[in-house]
């Protein structure tokens, strides 16, 4: 029997995410990531989130951000230009708008990265990364609804956050150097006539 299998370093960081959730406070969204801030927050005006001493994820925030949240959010961003059309494909877009949802909590814990501890005690990173959360919600909501309409928006919001997030902390090198790719856009849909 054939047994599907996940990236190592994907299943660490979700391990991990699992992990983080779980001391923070369970299932209960305000108390495992505090309290959210709304949409209007501008960025930088966020509360810093408490860390317990010691918690460091396993990988890079570089890593977390290419491994998970572009893997997560390209789906989103097709989505608006190739419709879901089969139960398979609006369960996988269920899961990758979670795996943004998750992203953006675990966003304010350092990983291994040279420049991680300095992220995450930024308030401008912690507002982005609460946005990258919100993003993900919004995401979760609008596929859970099926609506077409709101996942394109929610997938406009995720271009927003990260774009904006990245002028500030990435701009040189949005990626890092990891997998060496961006992601799709609309005109990788087009078809030549």
């Amino acid at each position: 029997m054939r047994r599907k299998t996940l990236d190592s370093g994907l299943f660490r960081t979700f391990l991990c995410a699992l992990f983080v959730l779980t001391c923070l406070g369970g299932c209960n969204r305000e108390a495992a990531v505090g309290p959210q801030p709304d949409t209007d927050t501008p960025v930088g005006e966020a509360t810093p989130v408490p860390q317990p001493e010691g918690l460091r994820l396993p990988v890079s925030l570089n890593e977390v951000m290419v491994a998970l949240v572009n893997h997560a959010a390209d789906p989103i961003w097709i989505a608006a230009w190739r419709n879901p059309e089969t139960d398979k494909d609006w369960r996988n877009l269920e899961r990758m708008a979670y795996q943004l949802e998750v992203a953006g909590a675990i966003l304010v814990i350092p990983g291994t990265g040279p420049l991680d501890q300095v992220w995450v005690q930024d308030p401008e990173w912690q507002a982005w990364s609460g946005q990258l959360r919100q993003a993900g919600e919004r995401a979760v909501a609008a596929v859970a609804a099926r609506d077409l309409a709101e996942i394109s928006t929610a997938g406009d919001r995720l271009v927003a956050v990260c774009e904006g997030c990245h002028r500030v902390f990435k701009p040189a090198e949005p990626t890092g150097g990891k997998f060496g790719e961006l992601s799709p856009t609309a005109e990788d849909f087009v078809t030549p006539d």
